[in-house]
């Protein structure tokens, strides 16, 4: 699948300044050179708009490709659904090389590094319930926690996962459960009208904190499921278990809606500015027809890992 996100224009400036460079250097300056060089005022020497630019930019964009390809890739938080571990307006590090090395555009693996593991927060881009051939651009962050195979069952804060059995595997169901650490949400999360109690847990060496609506509603704390994880793809859920859009909502809208291996894009590896924004646009990209949102506070206190 072909995914037009910054990447691909990116990719595709890349290759457009980094041909018409390789071009001016094999044909256009050699012509130029027979006819005699002209430089300006500066004794810089005066090239055709397009050869100018090129030329200067395209060294920048191609580190940059690089850096955001196969290393590192900024993302910013967009929802709550991360809450408290991280909130809307969090900038973080994607580690693009943890699950492998990919080619920009397709996010088609050519190098294998390493698997996704349970308990990784993970950056993807989630399925589309309408027509599984076509990607959807957004990228969503989730907490993963069922791997190809596995069979996960949630029985009112209980969350038990059984992972597939082969010849000499140990198939001992693992139990993750979330138990109450405080009565009362950290500062930033938003309230919507509930109150939330804090929660913890672990998966294996893993330790993070979770959010669930409080009494009498229940909400995630009060349901029943059961899901087995078909082959290449995986489940992932947010750690704001009430206000979280995952895996448990597409799989009820498609029952083969699960996120895809090509799909995930790294693991988020750590906060490095946290970014408040306007209520309300401060203008629209006529073209895209897009608003944008100026900043209003700017932070970095809660720049870390991300557990």
């Amino acid at each position: 699948m072909i995914y037009y996100d910054f990447g691909f224009y990116l990719t595709i400036g890349t290759l457009v300044t980094g041909v018409i460079t390789l071009i001016d250097k094999y044909k256009w300056r050699p012509q130029r050179v027979e006819k005699g060089l002209k430089y300006d005022e500066k004794g810089n020497e005066v090239m055709p708009f397009h050869v100018d630019i090129s030329r200067s930019i395209f060294p920048i964009i191609f580190v940059i490709l690089i850096l955001r390809s196969f290393i590192y890739e900024p993302y910013r938080i967009p929802s709550a659904s991360m809450n408290p571990g991280l909130y809307a307006g969090d900038f973080i590090t994607v580690n693009k090389y943890a699950y492998g090395i990919r080619l920009p555009i397709t996010n088609t693996q050519i190098i294998p590094v390493g698997e996704p593991q349970r308990g990784d927060v993970i950056v993807f881009h989630p399925p589309n319930l309408q027509d599984p051939t076509k990607a959807i651009q957004d990228a969503y962050i989730k907490r993963l926690y069922g791997l190809p195979g596995d069979t996960l069952s949630w029985n009112k804060g209980v969350l038990t996962i059984t992972p597939k059995c082969g010849t000499g595997e140990s198939c001992a169901p693992i139990v993750v459960q979330a138990k109450l650490k405080s009565l009362e949400a950290p500062e930033l999360v938003r309230e919507d009208n509930y109150d939330f109690n804090l929660f913890e847990q672990s998966i294996g060496e893993k330790n993070h904190e979770l959010l669930f609506v409080a009494k009498p509603y229940l909400g995630a704390l009060g349901n029943e499921w059961s899901i087995t994880i078909p082959k290449d793809k995986y489940f992932a859920m947010g750690d704001h278990r009430d206000n979280s859009t995952d895996a448990r909502a597409w799989y009820q809208r498609n029952p083969n809606a699960f996120i895809d291996r090509e799909a995930i894009i790294g693991r988020a590896a750590g906060k490095w500015l946290y970014m408040t924004f306007k209520d309300t646009p401060d203008f629209t990209i006529p073209l895209f027809d897009k608003p944008v949102y100026l900043p209003r506070g700017i932070s970095f206190d809660r720049v870390g890992t991300i557990n």
